[in-house]
């Protein structure tokens, strides 16, 4: 077992060094710790010795090995982008979802395939719709609320508050869509599982995002409402490089913010995450450099091989080579982002 220890460590190593990545996992399981305009704040004092907060929390500590054996059923792959069965394009075949969507819509097709085939009985999701402007997790169980949440938000949004949402509501096959610090919390809820509720078998499917980088949900909310005024983000996107831009389509039209303005707002917590392309999930998903409409798709796991062929057989996604010249910059760029967390030290 790890060294767990309590909310005064949590607080001490993370919150009050403004590492915390706004994952959300420890908010919802403590009465001491509440979520406020964007940011985790501590209440009061806590006497557990041995916390979920500080067990669950994606900044304190992460037994690759274990993770990857109990969830890929492999030995941790040291590699760029970690374990993989299979590394494909994929674009959802729906052009409602395909537009909707970021990328390509293979997520939301893949949540909808898992859904329809029995793989999951709830979603735990980021809808952009929370309180005054900051997005939320939300527990999705139809089509249409899995639909509503299409789109990435590109901040820490808190989304795992729902998890325990979802678990006390009683749902049995739960599937999560997480960027990968919120993965690798959802991995340690179900390797610790210090409240004994079944998490192993309960946290059935775990999508994951690619990510860089996240921005402050308070600083980012903030910094919007400034440049748009009360105009209503519709849509948001930062297309692959050179572009460095933020493209936010708005009902007024398209707003484009170079992303070296925004650049310090992001949170301090990316700064020390080695993982771009999550790769503890079952699958993974990210943008195709180049190749609009279209995303790249990780299958990691036995149970998201059987999901990848079941949206296929269904004709909800369509996939296509990976081409090696693309895998090759794929691999550079999570490359930098693990010897950006060796630089920090």
């Amino acid at each position: 077992m790890a060294d767990i220890r309590g909310l005064d460590a949590l607080d001490r190593e993370v919150i009050q060094r403004g590492l915390c990545a706004a994952c959300g996992a420890c908010v919802s399981r403590c009465p001491y710790l509440v979520k406020f305009k964007g940011k985790t704040v501590k209440l009061d004092q806590c006497t557990v010795e041995k916390g979920r907060c500080y067990a669950y929390c994606p900044m304190t500590f992460f037994d690759e090995s274990s993770a990857s054996e109990a969830f890929l059923g492999v030995p941790h792959d040291e590699t760029e982008l970690g374990y993989s069965l299979e590394i494909v394009a994929s674009r959802a075949t729906s052009s409602d979802i395909a537009a909707s969507g970021q990328g390509g819509g293979t997520v939301t097709s893949l949540l909808l395939t898992a859904m329809e085939r029995g793989f999951i009985d709830a979603a735990v999701l980021t809808t952009a719709l929370g309180e005054n402007g900051f997005p939320r997790g939300i527990v999705a169980t139809t089509p249409a609320e899995i639909t509503a949440c299409a789109g990435s938000k590109f901040v820490g949004a808190h989304t795992l508050t729902a998890l325990k949402e979802a678990l006390d509501r009683g749902f049995n096959r739960i599937g999560v869509v997480a960027v990968p610090c919120q993965v690798r919390s959802v991995r340690k809820m179900a390797l610790y599982d210090l409240k004994s509720e079944n998490l192993r078998d309960r946290l059935s499917l775990v999508i994951g995002l690619f990510c860089n980088w996240a921005f402050s949900a308070r600083d980012f909310v903030s910094t919007l409402t400034k440049i748009l005024g009360d105009r209503k983000v519709l849509k948001a996107d930062i297309p692959p490089p050179p572009a460095n831009m933020l493209n936010l389509e708005t009902e007024a039209g398209i707003e484009n913010i170079p992303l070296d303005e925004l650049r310090p707002i992001i949170q301090a917590a990316c700064q020390y995450c080695p993982d771009m392309t999550s790769e503890f999930a079952d699958v993974s998903v990210g943008m195709y450099e180049g190749r609009p409409g279209w995303n790249t798709l990780i299958v990691r796991s036995e149970v998201g091989r059987r999901l990848v062929e079941a949206a296929v057989a269904e004709k909800r996604i369509e996939t296509d080579v990976f081409p090696e010249t693309n895998l090759g910059h794929l691999k550079q760029a999570s490359l930098n982002k693990k010897r950006r967390l060796a630089d920090n030290g």
